[in-house]
């Protein structure tokens, strides 16, 4: 077993709770991600994106399946940004990310959890502005990942799922369907992107390697 794996294998299995340990949680491009890392994004992402109530903002427990989620959402969202840079195709608007940093710390300055990660002031700005850049450019791929669909389409789909519509007839479904169709075609377009993203930057998630 690789060194870093047997690590941090050692490491989750002496964590009952959650509690800040900087440990390397995943690689993109030979840069490792720490879960102090994770755990400031999942933080951010929660005020900013999930509405969560403040009484349940804690740190994860790094054992947990939700750390394994945040991981691996924290490196999507890490490439993903990296791509919009590199294609310069997402600006930021002037103040954006001040306007989401006092959104954020206005809910998160006085939180334990927050107050236990000691984020620096660059460390929040770098943070805010790779998550506002990588929705931003998910929203972007989604728009144009978006292509018609047809009548026939959702005919056809209306007829080999005859129990999902209770035997409404089509025409007072057609456009609902329509518009689910579309949007099960944009999820599967920006899945298939992700995965080409993951590759490309040559991403390695370290928890879901044990």
């Amino acid at each position: 077993m690789p060194t870093h794996i047997l690590c941090t294998l050692v490491l989750l299995a002496t964590i009952a709770r959650a509690e800040l340990i900087s440990t390397g949680v995943g690689v993109v491009r030979g840069r490792v991600v720490t879960s102090r890392e994770v755990q400031m994004q999942n933080l951010l992402e929660a005020v900013l994106y999930s509405k969560t109530p403040v009484k349940e903002l804690r740190l994860l427990a790094l054992d947990s399946k939700a750390f394994s989620k945040a991981t691996q959402d924290s490196l999507l969202e890490t490439v993903v940004a990296m791509e919009a840079q590199s294609f310069n195709v997402i600006q930021l608007g002037p103040g954006e990310v001040k306007d989401a940093e006092k959104k954020a710390l206005k809910t998160l300055k006085n939180t334990g959890a927050w107050k236990t990660l000691e984020v620096a002031p660059h460390e929040l700005e770098d943070g805010l502005k790779r998550k506002l850049q990588a929705k931003k450019f998910v929203q972007f791929r989604a728009q144009s990942s978006v292509l018609p669909v047809t009548d026939s389409e959702a005919q056809r789909y209306y007829n080999e799922n005859p129990l999902k519509f209770d035997g409404l007839p089509f025409e007072n479904l057609k456009e609902n369907i329509k518009t689910l169709l579309g949007r099960a075609q944009v999820d599967r377009r920006l899945k298939d992107w992700y995965d080409v993203l993951l590759n490309k930057y040559q991403v390695k998630n370290l928890i879901a390697e044990i």
